[in-house]
């Protein structure tokens, strides 16, 4: 995907600050788009407007001042989370997040857990982005329906093959729509919050009466609804972790780059989050998009609201979130290369996935990434609420473990203020392991069992492979005591199908390394075994030729038993079998011809103390 580029360019292809900002922000600021809008599903599915008489009018208003508090609870945890990744960058300078942390402060199995649950959720991130994305812009009618699942696998290979381009090219590519993403909400958050201030739209209706209602309602019932509310919220921090797993990513000095591009993500994150709560509180008739009229995000109902409906800014508005929602996936093809790449260091993924391609990105990781992504979006049909129960349960687990973590990193390291470092870890880990806990009850019989069902198998596939290479390992090691090279008697077999001049040179080969030399031919053909005895009369040159008879025509069978039979005829540890073999000029050539001497090297190459070599004659056709 380009001109290869030399090893020592890496560092010249890291990330700036702004440019990694767009690069793994993506994910994060997409989640803010329906970040508020989960809140409001959840807390108009709790029926308690509906049981106190209220008006659709009177419920947004009502569901809007509870989600003022429930979105200022998760900006203090997004605060917590951000605070404590900064330090997981900090402590863990090569990458890994969540995954770092938890191998070394709370072990291999927790650390497998942490690892199993990213891999996951960045998958699920590339399908659930692409699906919703490519689902507003159909809505918008730009694109003819009935083609999502065609145009999301459409997307998700653009945006892999500009990942394969290389880092510091995707970066570029990403960065003006996630720009042009955060402006347009500024400015509809400025504009709406200036509006409301100015008297320029309808007020929200009076609900102080009505609210009066609320203490009617028994406290665990409300308690168990603003903790469902504030559960869905928490959407809004999904992606955060993005940045400490690809924290060699960024430019000298990495650390301090990444810790910097957090604080900034976070306080985007904070604005843009906040303002848009606020405002589905302060403008009247915002509601889900089941209740409203047009079916319209809350985003988009927002959006009408301030600029009104087919305005120009009311359009960017919603082009700008569909993109944002595509792009999020790109934060998924930065995390998961880099995450699989840690993993396979710790021989719990193949080793092809610590190789750096061409353009020096970890391109069999983002290969991957884009092959399971496709897979889900064709196996739920490109239906991203479908996907959705699946989401965010492991992106929440890989927070708590991080949190316990770094509980231990600073209990363990005792720097001054740890005590308070530490006490906000707790704080997080409780509010991240109870959002955990009621996403895996809540969404189980949606679709969460899935995921819950994936890890452990995933985790049995990291030992599978651990132990493989930990195995193999043992069997390589040299031994103790040294060791000196001796020469090895060994009888070589040179296969003989016909004779021509590509065997000479093979027979020449055979006579160079060895003095017990046999030629090997297998009877398909009696006709054709009497002209190789004729030719071999003249060029055999004293070697002895073995018929081998085949009545069911078989190659192998009789070859394999006759190899066996040499090795305990002459009772030593090697038998070298020479296949001759002529190379045409076009590799298309290859088709006219049997091939014979590659299933032979197949069949040998699980029988031990067997050497086989191929010796090639090139023809000038």
């Amino acid at each position: 995907m380009g001109n290869p580029l030399a090893s020592h360019r890496e560092r010249h292809e890291r990330l700036s600050v702004p440019i990694g900002l767009a690069v793994f922000a993506s994910d994060a600021l997409s989640s803010t788009a329906y970040a508020t809008e989960e809140i409001l599903i959840a807390l108009f599915a709790s029926g308690l407007s509906i049981q106190m008489g209220m008006t659709l009018i009177q419920a947004s208003a009502f569901n809007g001042i509870l989600a003022l508090p429930i979105a200022a609870i998760i900006i203090i945890l997004m605060f917590v989370v951000v605070m404590s990744y900064r330090e997981v960058i900090m402590a863990h300078p090569n990458g890994g997040g969540s995954y770092e942390v938890a191998k070394t402060r709370l072990g291999r199995t927790a650390s497998q857990i942490a690892g199993s649950a990213l891999l996951i959720d960045y998958v699920l991130t590339v399908s659930v982005s692409i699906s919703s994305g490519v689902a507003n812009i159909v809505s918008t009618g730009w694109f003819p329906k009935g083609h999502n699942i065609a145009f999301s696998v459409v997307m998700i290979m653009i945006i892999m093959l500009l990942n394969l381009r290389g880092l510091k090219e995707s970066g570029k590519a990403f960065a003006v729509p996630a720009f042009f993403f955060i402006i347009s909400m500024v400015a509809m958050i400025g504009t709406g919050i200036f509006k409301v201030m100015t008297g320029q739209v309808e007020s929200v209706p009076e609900i102080a009466v009505v609210g009066q209602q609320v203490s009617t309602i028994a406290p665990l019932v409300l308690i168990a609804v603003l903790l469902r509310a504030f559960s869905h919220g928490c959407a809004a921090l999904t992606g955060i972790e993005a940045v400490s797993n690809g924290v060699q990513a960024f430019k000298e000095p990495a650390e301090v780059n990444a810790s910097r591009t957090m604080v900034y993500m976070g306080l985007v994150l904070a604005v843009i989050f906040l303002g848009v709560t606020y405002l589905a509180y302060a403008l009247p008739g915002i509601v889900p998009p089941e209740l409203d009229p047009h079916h319209e995000t809350v985003i988009s109902q927002i959006a009408a609201s301030v600029f009104s409906h087919g305005s120009i800014f009311y359009l960017t508005v919603q082009f700008v979130t569909a993109i944002i929602l595509i792009l999020a996936a790109n934060t998924s093809f930065n995390g998961f290369p880099r995450l699989g790449m840690i993993l396979a260091q710790d021989g719990y993924l193949p080793r092809q996935l610590m190789n750096l391609g061409d353009r020096l990105v970890y391109s069999n990781g983002i290969v991957i990434l884009s092959f399971f992504a496709m897979l889900l979006i064709i196996i739920y049909k490109a239906d991203y609420n479908a996907m959705i129960p699946l989401y965010a349960i492991g992106v929440f687990l890989s927070f708590t473990l991080a949190q316990w973590g770094m509980i231990r990193h600073h209990k363990a390291e005792q720097k001054p203020g740890w005590q308070r470092r530490a006490t906000i870890n707790m704080i997080g880990a409780v509010l991240t392991g109870v959002v955990t806990i009621i996403l895996a009850v809540e969404k189980f019989t949606e679709g969460a069992w899935i995921v819950l069902v994936a890890m452990p198998i995933i985790i049995f596939v990291f030992r599978q492979i651990c132990h493989h290479y930990e195995s193999i390992g043992k069997q390589l090691a040299l031994p103790e005591d040294g060791y000196c090279p001796l020469a090895i008697e060994h009888t070589v077999l040179v296969l003989i199908s016909s004779l021509h001049r590509g065997t000479i040179p093979a027979l020449e080969y055979a006579k160079t390394i060895s003095d017990r030399v046999e030629a090997v031919h297998v009877e398909l053909n009696p006709a054709g075994t009497e002209r190789v005895k004729r030719a071999w009369e003249d060029w055999g040159c004293g070697i002895p030729l073995t018929i081998l008879k085949s009545p069911y025509r078989s190659i192998s069978e009789p070859l394999l038993e006759y190899i066996d039979e040499v090795e305990d005829r002459y009772e030593h540890d090697l038998v070298t079998i020479i296949v001759p073999e002529f190379v045409t000029k076009s590799w298309w050539h290859n088709l006219l011809h049997n091939q014979t001497s590659i299933m032979i090297k197949t069949l040998l190459r699980y029988r031990s103390n067997k050497v086989v070599t191929t010796v090639r004659y090139h023809l000038d056709e």
